[in-house]
């Protein structure tokens, strides 16, 4: 991740998007990340970062607006791993339909609005999507490591 960053750096701006429902608990690290990078890399120019919760339409429509040269979705997963495990991969890499809550998939969206920068998913193990609000401790932790990095990467710290 950290090369792929730091090889598109400063040609176009670079999106961080932050999916998830916070009343189904883990279901909502995408939101809690994004949320906390958008106050983090607030000064940092060329990176926007989008809380779209549920709506990956409304992330179109901004990345449309925004037309960036990378994008990274930060998104609640079901991969079989362990609750907190993190995973990056590509968004064509990404089985459909992939685990997740959002209505329609996120690559048919994309391709029907004509998006096509190259776009990774980090991808959170969840360990619970009940009904409810709160992640898991090892959801909460595992979306913090996320935070720490990627303000690292994009702060140079």
């Amino acid at each position: 991740m950290t090369r792929i960053i730091e090889d598109l750096r400063d040609e176009k701006p670079m999106a961080i998007i932050g999916l998830g429902n916070m009343l189904r608990r883990d279901d909502g690290v995408g939101v809690y990340v994004a949320s906390k990078l958008k106050n983090f890399l607030r000064s940092v120019r060329g990176v926007e970062v989008i809380v779209a919760e549920d709506r990956v339409d409304y992330a179109a429509k901004e990345l449309e607006r925004i037309n960036p040269g990378l994008i990274i979705v930060i998104d609640a997963m079901e991969f079989h791993g362990i609750p907190g495990e993190i995973r990056v991969v590509r968004l064509e890499d990404v089985e459909e339909p992939y685990a997740y809550t959002h209505r329609i998939p996120m690559k048919t969206i994309f391709k029907l609005m004509g998006i096509e920068a190259p776009t990774y998913v980090i991808g959170i193990q969840v360990a619970s999507r009940d009904f409810g609000e709160g992640l898991s401790g090892e959801v909460k932790a595992a979306g913090d490591e996320v935070v720490e990095f990627l303000t690292k990467l994009f702060k140079g710290g």
